[in-house]
């Protein structure tokens, strides 16, 4: 980071990106519950140095006495397993800026891969675990550890074999749909001799035990094939629920697993609503070989996968459940589970790490979810080809929980279409020293943030809306600047750095040319 970069920072104040420490002669202990929780959540900056008035509540550079020794000193904590479970620093991430002959020591924490989570301090999985919010660093409950933990293995827990259920007890109309469905997809397929035993373990949904040679399920097989009761079994807290609501919380219609009038599995569930979560997409009516009706629209086909995402993404030991909210004008997708990826990767697609990999494998060969890792990257550019705005996702913790909202009206301009090749006179000044009559140039991706914030728009939304990561560089281009040159307005003007800031365009579209 630059010493502009870091000084942007210090004018935002704390926030879930960025701890501030005094840290006048030495680390302070505090230090390492900041850097389990920045690695445990988004990563963030940790600085020493930087000190808080008392009066106004603002952060101001105070400096360490020596910036050398304090580095050493932190080198040497974070490399004893007895202070902090994993260093996953390198030397580059952790240095002193001067300002004014004061120091400042920078300390970058990355999110920590999923193997590594949780990083825990003072050798103390449970009570040294921390997470970030937005009031700062939190103890994680015991329930988000243990999630962290599962996500550590390469070989995802779906594949487990349950030795106390018999094959039998899978729901014997899903295993008949899910062999028709995959017959007329494959009608040649040397599969479609074997008898449901094999076909299953081939399929991944049962397994033989070590050391008998009978067959149990898996619990992908429990999920995909198995009732509801049968599932609750293994996942207590399993919930699929569908709703179309109108006039606030009326549901005009609902699918939920524990209705007792269908099976409740995984496989039923995605067949019984995906048709109607893409209702209302025209599409002209043809059959394939058949069966099925084409529907392979890019709005239609982006929607089917992000479904198929959520179903393979969550985990299924989580609260809350798998929740889709189909309102008039846009849809929720919710799911529980953290990202086993960065946000940055989610967004830019091409990796795939799916946390139930034998569910994912089964849905794969009836052509549900074959995007997988590019699912959210092919739906932002259908959407924002389609004219509208682009779907948002976003991360929650305690309990862990993913939720993907899809806007299905609200058409905007595609500002990308209409770039602004003229200069901008500042029209406001916001109270700062920058002179009145001094032209910003906006680049292409700044007009398209003016365009963004017609509606009042958090930094995240906005850099996630961009497609840029989240980094103080990025929020300076396209969120401070903005505001500096009084092209956008904080929504809570007396406290830069609350949680719930947003920005909101505050020069009319039409006096800049070519936006509106």
């Amino acid at each position: 980071m630059t010493k502009e970069e870091v000084l942007q920072l210090i004018r935002q104040g704390e926030s879930f990106r960025l701890e501030a420490k005094k840290a006048e002669k030495e680390v302070p202990a505090s230090v390492w519950e900041s850097y389990s929780a920045f690695c445990n959540t988004d990563g963030g900056v940790i600085l020493l140095g930087v000190s808080e008035d008392k009066k106004n509540k603002e952060l101001y550079v105070s400096g360490v006495e020596d910036s050398g020794k304090i580095i050493q000193s932190f080198w040497n904590q974070i490399n004893n397993k007895q202070k902090v479970s994993d260093n996953l620093l390198f030397n580059r991430q952790v240095y002193a800026l001067s300002f004014e002959d004061k120091d400042v020591v920078v300390i970058e924490v990355p999110r920590a891969d999923r193997h590594y989570k949780p990083v825990f301090i003072n050798d103390n999985l449970f009570a040294g675990t921390y997470r970030r919010n937005a009031d700062g660093d939190y103890h994680c409950q015991r329930e988000e550890v243990k999630a962290m933990l599962r996500d550590q293995a390469d070989i995802t827990l779906d594949s487990t074999i349950i030795e106390n259920v018999d094959w039998q007890e899978l729901d014997k109309d899903t295993i008949y749909r899910f062999r028709m469905r995959f017959r007329n997809l494959k009608p040649e397929h040397v599969w479609n001799t074997l008898d449901d035993v094999e076909f299953l373990l081939k399929v991944g949904a049962l397994k033989r035990s070590s050391d008998a040679p009978e067959v149990h399920p898996t619990l992908a097989g429990i999920l995909m094939f198995g009732t509801e009761m049968l599932i609750t079994n293994e996942y207590p807290n399993y919930f699929l629920d569908y709703r179309e609501i109108e006039d606030g919380n009326r549901y005009t219609d609902r699918v939920f697993s524990a209705s007792g009038d269908w099976s409740g599995n995984l496989f039923d569930f995605y067949f019984r609503i995906v048709d109607r979560l893409t209702s209302g997409l025209k599409v002209p009516f043809q059959l394939r070989n058949g069966l099925d009706r084409i529907d392979d629209t890019p709005a239609r086909s982006a929607l089917r996968e992000v479904l198929a995402n959520a179903l393979i993404h969550a985990d299924y030991h989580g609260r809350r459940g798998v929740v889709i909210e189909k309102h008039k004008d846009h849809v929720i997708i919710s799911n529980p589970g953290a990202l086993r990826i960065t946000m940055d990767e989610a967004l830019e697609g091409g990796i795939s790490d799916p946390r139930n990999a034998s569910v994912f494998k089964m849905f794969v060969l009836v052509d549900v979810g074959e995007r997988i890792g590019s699912g959210l990257q092919n739906l932002r550019y259908v959407w924002g080809q389609m004219g509208l705005e682009v779907p948002v996702l976003r991360e929650s913790f305690s309990p862990d929980r993913m939720r993907l909202d899809v806007p299905l009206e609200n058409p905007v301009t595609n500002p990308v279409t209409n770039p602004v090749t003229n200069p901008v006179t500042n029209p406001v000044t916001n109270g700062s020293n920058v002179d009145r009559n001094r032209e910003y140039n906006l680049s292409e991706k700044q007009k398209i943030v003016l365009s963004y914030c017609a509606e009042a728009r958090s930094s995240r939304e906005i850099l996630s809306y961009l497609g840029v990561t989240y980094q103080s560089k990025n929020l300076k281009q396209y969120v401070s600047d903005l505001v500096e040159f009084g092209f956008l307005m904080p929504t809570i003007p007396d406290n830069p750095s609350h949680p719930g800031q947003k920005y909101i365009t505050k020069v009319s579209l039409h006096e800049v040319s070519g936006i509106s």
